[in-house]
């Protein structure tokens, strides 16, 4: 296929210029195609280090660059990256153990996180010696939250390369809500912070310190420790090329620059308005950083869009005004009802949801119709924990819980609706209170209901386990099944038919929504738009006396006359 004239552009600065550039690209414009397209016009006695954002992009790229025949091209994700450092700046290998701070959080706090811990409790008037039941629920229930914030707190404290300063972590504190401002008093907020970052400092100097003696990490020591450590690679590159480069945080920024050399060139490409990665750490202006890090640059641009229909791109103009159709062609879009997917979803097609919860919904009405589905492997995981976490650790392991039959699972559906309840007093907004009940009570009848009607269909399994084991061996990875997936996993796919599920939900709007967070929400709405090439189907929300139609007894009798 011909370049188009921007590709062209790119091509030539590739090939002519000397200064670093950014590329900014639509949805669908091909970014991936062209970026590996221009490895063409690199000198061949360069070497290049190709820089994948995740292991499945890597894959993809590692393919497509490996036809190339180019020997001096090297491709690997920003995991690699920081393992490499790490490991050629050591004679032992290393331990990846990926919950390395669940560990040492639950020992901190009987040890040198002690003191934190109870001041904590004591803030909260919680008593850290109970005598009935009641405080000794009370006592997990702070526990729990303070191993929570903690663990958030060393997580996203590596992840954006913060000060060991309590202003730039009270930022951080709040920016990401590890601390929820509406549900704290402020008497005692500034002192929750301060606990929180005595407990993160000494925990990390506990974690930093077992990666030194023992060599024991985890996944984001990776990102992190090249820095703390002031480690560099072996073998640093003549140009760098940088894919995704909206969603990096910023300790995966520099694992990446410490690979150029001092003379290279970086090449980075991405969409900002694919920006989707904040919750996990990634830095929300991490394309603009590009921008002021790299002095002499040149911008360019990808603005045609190879995907989709003109009618779609019209939808996606809303959310960025220069995305322009490659070629004139019109899609179909279709307003639908959810009880119609079921009717209107072929094999083969693709159906995303902001949330978890319809997904779960939608796939227990196509496996209970026998039809063929897909997740992203995930999604799997958690959409079929979410089913255990229904019941107690004895009640999934306990051999002919499901002869009890109706009313075992009435008394999961009454405790799961208490804990519903309970967890909804902490709102302070009436409104959003009733709503958060309302979905989350008809989120939990449908799930046991589900497993319910399953049980009576599995007759030959013995307990709950056992049970989601089956279902969960029903879910397929074949291509010709229905694919659900979650938006944000949904990024970089595309597919002929789409179905975006709680479309009317979307841009999901909360009371508490930071700036930042209500930006990342529109620009998943925009990638979740921009994954059909052919037919949308924007579907509304499940109606709340929804029920699936299971016909009546007529529709199944051959012939009664």
């Amino acid at each position: 296929m011909k370049p188009t004239p921007e590709q062209e552009k790119i091509y030539n600065f590739i090939k002519l210029d000397s200064n670093h550039g950014i590329i900014d690209a639509v949805a669908g414009s091909g970014k991936t195609t062209t970026i590996i397209e221009s490895i063409e016009y690199v000198d061949k006695s360069k070497s290049l280090l190709f820089c994948a954002f995740n292991k499945s992009i890597r894959d993809e790229i590692q393919v497509r660059v490996s036809k190339k025949g180019n020997n001096n091209i090297v491709v690997k994700n920003l995991h690699q990256l920081g393992y490499e450092i790490l490991k050629s700046n050591s004679e032992l290998n290393f331990n990846v153990k990926t919950r390395k701070y669940n560990d040492l959080i639950a020992k901190s706090v009987e040890t040198y996180n002690k003191s934190s811990f109870l001041s904590y409790l004591k803030l909260y008037d919680v008593s850290s010696e109970p005598e009935n039941s009641y405080e000794k629920s009370q006592l997990n229930t702070y526990f729990n939250s303070f191993k929570s914030k903690l663990l958030d707190s060393v997580g996203k404290f590596r992840l954006t390369l913060a000060k060991d300063d309590i202003f730039d972590f009270k930022e951080m504190i709040f920016h990401f809500n590890i601390v929820d401002t509406n549900k704290t008093s402020e008497n005692i907020l500034d002192k929750v912070i301060n606990l929180l970052f005595k407990a993160t400092g000494l925990l990390l100097e506990e974690g930093n310190k077992i990666a030194k003696s023992h060599n024991i990490i985890d996944l984001t020591d990776m990102l992190y420790l090249p820095k703390v450590f002031k480690l560099y690679p072996i073998k640093n590159y003549d140009i760098l090329f940088v894919d995704e480069c909206q969603d990096l945080s910023k300790a995966q920024l520099a694992i990446a620059l410490k690979y150029v050399k001092k003379s290279g060139r970086v090449i980075a490409v991405g969409d900002p308005c694919q920006s989707i990665y904040g919750f996990t750490g990634a830095d929300i202006e991490s394309f603009s950083r590009f921008e002021k890090l790299l002095k002499n640059h040149n911008k360019l641009t990808l603005s045609f869009c190879f995907r989709c229909p003109n009618n779609v791109i019209e939808y996606a103009q809303n959310f960025r005004e220069d995305i322009k159709p490659f070629s004139d062609k019109e899609g179909i879009i279709e307003k639908l009802e959810f009880d119609k997917v079921i009717e209107y979803a072929k094999d083969g097609d693709l159906v995303i949801s902001r949330t978890k919860a319809p997904l779960t919904t939608l796939l227990f009405i196509l496996l209970e119709s026998n039809r063929k589905v897909n997740i992203h492997q995930d999604d799997v995981k958690d959409l079929f924990n979410e089913l255990r976490f229904l019941f107690s650790k004895q009640e999934l392991n306990t051999s002919n819980v499901l002869k009890d039959g109706y009313d075992f699972f009435e008394k999961v559906k009454e405790r799961n609706i208490y804990f519903v309840e309970n967890k909804a007093k902490k709102m302070s907004n009436n409104s959003a209170k009733d709503e958060f009940i309302k979905e989350e009570t008809e989120y939990v009848e449908r799930r046991v209901n589900f497993l319910q009607r399953q049980a009576s269909i599995h007759l030959d399994v013995t307990t709950l386990n056992e049970l989601i084991k089956r279902i969960e061996g029903l879910v397929t990875e074949s291509d010709d099944a229905i694919k659900l997936s979650t938006i944000h996993k949904a990024k970089g796919l595309e597919n002929q038919r789409v179905f975006i599920l709680d479309y009317d939900k979307l841009p999901l709007n909360k009371d508490n929504h930071k700036p930042w967070e209500t930006v990342q929400e529109n620009n998943l709405k925009y990638v979740a738009l921009t994954r059909a090439k052919e037919s949308l189907f924007l579907v509304n929300s499940i109606k709340e006396d929804f029920e699936i139609d299971e016909g009546n007894l007529f529709d199944e009798l051959d012939d009664i006359w």
